[in-house]
């Protein structure tokens, strides 16, 4: 049993294994190039190409369907057993053996979503709605529920809208990971790609796996939502390096960002939508509570980074620990402030 798991292990970080170019000469039937290798320099046709049969026409139909060349099935296949492998191994350049993400994610969501109405055709019309809602609110209202109602129709965008949130939190938290050190937000961002497309596979598997156990299809909904922070921890074990207990607690630092992120843009959303002479006549608490929220975005930020790069190991602990003091101290003060104001101004600003 350890055995096998040990080439599971292996197959998981290193799947591809490409054979020497022999010395055999061919003769290309595209251009005439003669060449030793498995593609002509020229035109780039494969060897092999000339003779028609059945694998020729298997591969002109999944062409007509934009599966051939980089297969789908290959890529969906490697987005379940070894994902976060799988995602690095693109970001890294190895392009050739992926689906085109994009691409995959429209097509995955089209026959997951088939799929799930064929299966569960009494709960997966509530989910996704076909129809257009009429739109007929003014202003900034207007464009905001226009583009609700267009991300209900098209569910691919709105789950890769909500998972574009995780691109700056994982670059802040990861950038200094064993394995694929500064990642770019570029990266990031087909990293989420990835993330939204194996989010729709698991979600369908996971529904059909739990609805056959007597669920419904609602609850197997909801259960396979739960279960979302698990499969983005297995893809951040594997796509950066760290053991469970890294990268479990950086998740954690992750989704403290994205909170108070939230909080702070409520606290702006709100002290500007009230009527002038608000801030003055309440002493500036809606001030002093969005200087809270970011020098403890900034504590977090700064304490996560010396933990990554080790900088006591040069600076000495004091030093290294200086900026996420002061950004320590700055959140007290502000809330202190805040306290003496008026007790419970920052608890009461949560609340509503």
């Amino acid at each position: 049993m350890n055995q096998l798991y040990r080439r599971f292990r292996d197959w998981q970080r290193n799947p591809l294994s490409y054979k020497e170019i022999g010395g055999e000469m061919h003769c290309c039937c595209n251009c005439g190039q003669e060449y030793a290798g498995a593609y002509c320099p020229r035109c780039g046709q494969k060897a092999r190409a000339g003779r028609i049969t059945w694998t020729t026409i298997r591969n002109g139909l999944m062409d007509l369907f934009g599966l051939g060349g980089r297969s789908l099935p290959y890529s969906v296949w490697q987005l379940l057993w070894r994902p976060g492998y799988f995602i690095s191994d693109y970001i890294n350049g190895k392009w050739q053996v992926s689906f085109p993400p994009v691409k995959m994610l429209v097509i995955v969501t089209v026959l997951v979503f088939f799929i799930g109405r064929f299966l569960f055709p009494e709960y997966w019309g509530e989910i996704i709605d076909d129809e257009q809602v009429a739109v007929t609110s003014t202003g900034v209202s207007y464009y905001v529920d226009n583009a609700i109602n267009w991300l209900s129709i098209h569910p691919e965008w709105g789950i890769l809208f909500l998972f574009s949130f995780l691109i700056l939190p994982t670059w802040f938290v990861f950038r200094h990971a064993p394995r694929n050190p500064l990642h770019t937000l570029p990266q990031g961002f087909f990293i989420q790609v990835f993330m939204t497309t194996q989010f729709f596979i698991w979600n369908l598997v996971l529904s059909i796996v739990l609805v056959g156990t007597g669920m419904n299809a609602q609850q197997a909904w909801a259960v396979s939502v739960c279960l979302l922070p698990l499969m983005v921890l297995l893809d951040y074990k594997q796509l950066f390096g760290y053991g469970w207990r890294g990268t479990l607690w950086r998740m954690a630092v992750m989704a403290a960002i994205i909170a108070l992120t939230g909080l702070m843009l409520a606290v702006i959303s709100v002290a500007l939508n009230k009527p002038d002479g608000y801030l003055a006549a309440h002493h500036f608490r809606p001030v002093f509570i969005f200087i809270s929220f970011a020098a403890g975005l900034g504590t977090m930020l700064s304490l996560t980074d010396a933990i990554n790069r080790r900088s006591w190991r040069e600076q000495g602990l004091w030093r290294s620990m200086l900026l996420p003091l002061l950004f320590f101290a700055v959140m007290v003060i502000s809330l202190t402030v805040l306290e003496i104001q008026r007790p419970g101004a920052f608890l009461k600003a949560l609340i509503k």
